[in-house]
C-alpha cells in the first residue's frame, strides 16, 4: 500500500511541478526515489490536476477495495408481472363433504294392481291381472267378478261392497296357489286347489269345495279367521248365471277400496272389465 501512495504522490507532484514552481524553483521528478516517503499528502495535489487516466489500474483497484461501501440506493420500480407458470400436477382427492339437505318428495308413482279378474265359462275358469273374458261353453253355469286382497285371514272381518246389479260375494283362502296365480284351468283337470266359501248374508259362510268342507261345513266369520290364520284372504265380488241368462253388474268398491269394474254374462261370453 505504501508503494501505491508513493507512486500516486510522485505522479501528482510531477503534474503539479509541470505547471508551477516548488520552493521558488522548477524541478522535474522522474523517479519515486526522488520523493521522500511521507513528504507528499493529498494536500500537495492541486484540485482536479489528476484524472483517472493518470492513475494506473492497479492503484485504482487498490483505492476501490480500500474505500468503504456507500449507502444503499433507493428501491427500484416494480417490474412487470411475469408470464403464467405451467400448470402444476393434480392434487390429492379432498375429504368427503357433509351430506346435503334432503331433496323434495318425488311425484307419486303409478297405482299398482288393486284387483285380479276372474271369469268362468262353464267349462273352464281363468284368473288374470287385467280385464278378461271367456266364451260361453254352454255348461249350465257362468260367473264373472273381481278378486281383491283383504289382508291376513287372522284379521278377517267380513266382506262389504258397493255397486249395482245382482252382486254376490265369496271369500278365497290362499291355501292353494291357484287363488293368486294368473292362469287358465279346465274343470276336467280337477277342482281349484284352494278353499273358498259363499257369503250366507248372516255372518256365516258355506264351503264351495271339498277342501273347504273338510273344516266342518259352514263357518262363522270369526271361525274363518281362526281356522285359516297364517293365510291371506281374498274377496270375490261379481255375478253368476245359468249360462243362458243375461246378467250384468257394476262394482264400485270392496271393503272401502274404490274400484270401477263392469261384469257381464250372456249366451256369448263371461266378461269382466
Amino acid at each position: 500500500m505504501s508503494r501505491t501512495v508513493l507512486a500516486l504522490g510522485a505522479i501528482a507532484l510531477a503534474l503539479a511541478l509541470a505547471g508551477g514552481a516548488w520552493a521558488g524553483k522548477r524541478y522535474v521528478i522522474t523517479s519515486s526515489s526522488q520523493v521522500k516517503a511521507g513528504s507528499l499528502t493529498g494536500a500537495n495535489i492541486k484540485d482536479h490536476s489528476l484524472t483517472q487516466a493518470d492513475i494506473s489500474s492497479s492503484t485504482l483497484n487498490a483505492l476501490v477495495q480500500a474505500a468503504p461501501a456507500g449507502p444503499a440506493g433507493p428501491q427500484g420500480l416494480k417490474g412487470e408481472t411475469g408470464a403464467t407458470g405451467a400448470q402444476g400436477p393434480k392434487g390429492d382427492i379432498g375429504l368427503q363433504g357433509p351430506t346435503g339437505d334432503k331433496g323434495d318428495t318425488g311425484p307419486r308413482g303409478p297405482q299398482g294392481s288393486l284387483v285380479n279378474y276372474e271369469v268362468d265359462s262353464g267349462a273352464a275358469w281363468a284368473l288374470s291381472n287385467m280385464p278378461n273374458a271367456l266364451k260361453n261353453a254352454n255348461g249350465g253355469y257362468e260367473d264373472a267378478g273381481i278378486v281383491v286382497d283383504l289382508g291376513p285371514a287372522s284379521s278377517f272381518g267380513g266382506v262389504t261392497f258397493g255397486g249395482s246389479g245382482n252382486l254376490l260375494d265369496n271369500v278365497w283362502i290362499t291355501d292353494g296357489g291357484e287363488a293368486f296365480t294368473p292362469g287358465y284351468h279346465l274343470f276336467s283337470a280337477g277342482p281349484a286347489d284352494f278353499s273358498y266359501y259363499s257369503d250366507n248374508g248372516d255372518g256365516s259362510w258355506s264351503p264351495l269345495d271339498a277342501k273347504a268342507a273338510s273344516h266342518g261345513g259352514s263357518l262363522t266369520t270369526s271361525q274363518i279367521a281362526s281356522t285359516y290364520a297364517g293365510y291371506e284372504v281374498y274377496a270375490w265380488v261379481g255375478v253368476t248365471s245359468d249360462g243362458s241368462s243375461i246378467v250384468t253388474g257394476h262394482i264400485s268398491s270392496v271393503n272401502g277400496a274404490s274400484v270401477n269394474d263392469d261384469v257381464t254374462l250372456n249366451t256369448t261370453t263371461a266378461a269382466v272389465n
